[in-house]
C-alpha cells in the first residue's frame, strides 16, 4: 500500500529541483497531475514507477502545455 505523502515525495526525488530528472516540478504540480491521475479508472493507482511516470507526463503535457 502506498502513502501519498511518500509518493509525492518519489516523484519530486525524481522531477523535482535537483531531481535524478530534473524537470523543477513543484510540490503544487504533483499533487495537481496526482489528482488527474486519479480520474483514470482504467488503471489501479498503486504509487509505483508507472504511477510516477504517468504523473511527469501529466505535468509536461497538460499542466504546462
Amino acid at each position: 500500500m502506498y502513502n501519498m505523502q511518500e509518493f509525492i515525495e518519489y516523484v519530486l526525488s525524481f522531477y523535482g529541483a535537483g531531481g535524478l530528472y530534473d524537470i523543477n516540478a513543484s510540490v503544487d504540480e504533483v499533487k495537481k497531475a496526482i489528482r488527474i491521475r486519479l480520474l483514470n479508472d482504467d488503471l489501479p493507482f498503486d504509487g509505483d514507477t508507472v504511477d510516477r511516470e504517468l504523473v511527469r507526463d501529466i505535468i509536461l503535457d497538460e499542466i504546462r502545455a
